[in-house]
């Protein structure tokens, strides 16, 4: 496929006036006019993980997260990387949260989430988080559900007496005590994320609302995967999961 023909329906998958105005939670690094056979795709962006992506012999990386720059020297050392591996790179944050295939949405679906609502507005234009409701069931039930998605371990704190039925799902860092309350003032029973502190769970104990928290890395996974297929679908692309810890 072609490069710039990639880029034009990669960025078509999301509302333009959204990406004009937030132009720092997306981007493409390493640009050059090519063919593109191999998409690799990742939550994050690693030197470990960018090395595997070579291995793999993907042209282009595809992934949710830029490399942090507050993680001082790692954007640096990634960039460099990539032209070494002749890899060209997009991500994109906010509008892959904010889009009916993405983070918080492919994880609810999964989870058999109904009715869903964007929520938790951050980044002026975009919503991190997604409200509905689900089949009614027991909470180990349904943490036990979460576990199989996501094919690890997951924190499971049951604050709420009854069955789950109606779920907030906030996909990677929605651990902070005012997401929550958005969440609480939805009428949620239930509150899934991919990160928690001490507040967020003295929060979800104090208004009665069960809390259940797998990784950063799996819980985005899926919209990450999403898009990918998105992208992928009609063009003959080859996608390649990269490998990548579950932080």
């Amino acid at each position: 496929m072609d490069y710039m023909d990639l880029k034009n329906k990669l960025t078509g998958m999301f509302d333009a006036g959204k990406l004009q105005a937030a132009p720092g939670e997306w981007g493409f690094f390493n640009e050059t006019q090519r063919e593109i056979h191999r998409v690799g795709y990742a939550t994050n962006l690693t030197g470990e993980i960018i090395q595997r992506a070579g291995e793999a012999k993907v042209d282009f990386l595809l992934t949710h997260h830029d490399s942090w720059e507050f993680i001082f020297g790692l954007k640096e050392s990634c960039n460099r990387l990539l032209e070494e591996l002749g890899i060209a790179h997009a991500f994109f944050h906010a509008p892959l949260d904010d889009a009916g295939f993405g983070t918080s949405s492919s994880l609810a679906a999964a989870l058999g989430v109904k009715n869903c609502q964007k929520v938790m507005p951050y980044a002026e234009v975009f919503f991190g988080g997604v409200a509905g409701d689900v089949e009614p069931a027991g909470f180990d039930r349904f943490a036990g559900k979460l576990e199989q998605i996501l094919g690890e371990k997951i924190r499971c704190y049951q604050n709420h007496e009854g069955p789950v039925r109606r779920v907030a799902v906030a996909a990677g860092g929605g651990n902070m005590t005012n997401e929550m309350r958005i969440a609480v003032e939805n009428g949620c029973d239930t509150y899934v994320t991919g990160e928690y502190v001490l507040y967020s769970q003295q929060y979800a104990q104090h208004v009665g609302m069960n809390l259940l928290v797998g990784s950063h890395t799996n819980t985005e996974i899926l919209g990450v995967e999403s898009m990918a297929q998105r992208l992928a679908r009609g063009t003959g692309l080859k996608l390649v999961r990269i490998p990548e810890p579950n932080y």
